[in-house]
């Protein structure tokens, strides 16, 4: 598991400065979770560090720009990014286990 620690010089934070530990903490929490359920994870199972690293940069950096993943020129209209990168999301979808089909019979 990562910590904040760590974390903090991934991010280039300040190494000293401990004051963004609490939302690091939520952040790496969030995404280990977020990767636990989509990916369909038993308990045993681990999500590797570095897509966890990955999950939490972007999360991170969508909380300074707020979301915006591009915008015009004039400023007029906006993107606003709902999901993970595309590397990311295909590193999930690699470890994804199949699901089952629910249904009444």
């Amino acid at each position: 598991m990562i910590i904040p620690q760590e974390m903090r010089l991934r991010l280039g934070m300040d190494p000293a400065d401990d004051s963004q530990d609490p939302l690091i903490s939520l952040l790496l929490e969030g995404a280990e979770s977020y990767a636990r359920t989509y990916c369909r994870l038993r308990e045993e199972e681990d999500v590797p560090n570095d897509l966890i690293v990955r999950m939490t940069q972007e999360d991170y950096g969508r909380l300074e720009g707020a979301g915006i993943a591009s915008s015009t020129l004039s400023g007029a209209a906006e993107y606003y990014r709902s999901s993970y990168s595309d590397d990311v999301m295909g590193a999930l979808r690699a470890l994804r286990h199949p699901g089952t089909v629910r249904g009444r019979f």
